[in-house]
């Protein structure tokens, strides 16, 4: 903040100034106080309005600077003058930098001034704090949060329902209704500070079709086979795959129980058909439950083969399993 100092013979080169410059003009001197950052000076004076007396002591106040009370006011005795001279402040708002001439103390009060036309809305946020002091060279940002709401599309999943039925062999499967999914429309509020996304909520759904489950007939009779060499024993209905070992990632020539896998040896899920159960798989011939694997879950069985082609020549289809005994028979 700049400054002025009046020197120790002010008081009398202004007194003779105003004297000489009276002429015949009757006046009486004034006793007047002027604060500054630099300190309280006290003057003594012949001259009428502040102005003049200003103009006396070789200060002339920038736009910016503030003089209270004003140029034209009277001068009387004991009158006190504030003059603050305007000091630079960096503001920094909407992506733009400026220097700006004030004489506010605190942040909240060189914003009330709209500097350089500048509004401050409800929603943004200050830096330093509102409530801060000023000072020659501080730097005060702006910052604008904005939310707009949007509505973004998307689609439903639809829900799996199934249905015991025990007029359908175990393994079987009936679709009875096909599932369809649905759509939404999500409301998206997006919240950003200067363009940059600092949060996004939904804030609302609207169903516009919903989904369509699908329902399914799951068979749970059990059926036996009524004639033939393995007469008495069950039957499932199975969707098979094949594979060999080594045939990928996570496949070796050791099935998860320890046996060595090939041709005679598949893949079942242990819930459906325990480990060690002999086998007969209609298309394939003998085989002992023996491995299990990810994606063999419920009425999926996995038929090993020696050679990967002999697997995918096999394919997928669905096959008769007859249980022949399980470990707990033998």
């Amino acid at each position: 903040m700049r400054v002025f100092r009046l020197p120790g013979f002010a008081l009398l080169l202004i007194m003779l100034v105003c004297s000489a410059g009276a002429g015949g003009v009757a006046s009486l001197p004034k006793a007047v106080m002027i604060h500054s950052s630099s300190g309280v000076h006290r003057l003594t004076t012949f001259r009428a309005t502040v102005g003049e007396l200003f103009a006396d002591l070789g200060i002339t106040p920038a736009r910016e600077d503030r003089v209270t009370p004003g140029a034209s006011t009277r001068l009387t005795a004991g009158l006190r003058i504030e003059y603050l001279r305007a000091f630079p402040v960096t503001l920094i708002v909407d992506g733009r930098r400026r220097t700006v001439m004030t004489v506010a103390a605190t942040v909240d009060e060189f914003l009330a001034a709209r500097p350089g036309g500048v509004v401050v809305r409800p929603r943004d946020r200050v830096y330093p704090s509102p409530y801060d002091g000023l000072w020659a060279g501080a730097t005060v940002r702006i910052v604008r949060l904005e939310t707009k709401v949007t509505s973004e599309p998307e689609q439903v999943p639809y829900a799996q329902v199934s249905r015991p039925d025990a007029s359908l062999p175990r393994g079987l499967t009936r679709v009875i209704q096909p599932g369809r999914p649905g759509t939404r429309v999500r409301q998206i509020a997006t919240t950003t500070a200067d363009g940059v996304v600092i949060e996004r909520q939904v804030v609302g759904t609207i169903v516009t079709n919903p989904p369509q489950d699908r329902i399914l007939q799951i068979g749970t009779q059990r059926v036996w086979a009524s004639r033939g060499p393995y007469a008495g024993k069950e039957i499932l209905m199975m969707e098979a795959t094949a594979y060999a070992p080594w045939d990928g990632p996570g496949t070796n020539d050791i099935t998860s129980i320890g046996m060595k896998a090939g041709y005679g040896v598949v893949a079942i899920d242990p819930s459906i058909i325990p480990y060690r159960t002999e086998l007969f798989i209609e298309g394939y011939g003998r085989a002992i439950a023996g491995d299990t694997g990810g994606a063999i879950v419920g009425h999926r069985i996995d038929l090993g083969y020696n050679t990967i082609r002999e697997a995918l020549n096999f394919g997928r289809r669905m096959v008769k399993v007859y249980i022949i005994s399980t470990p707990g028979q033998r």
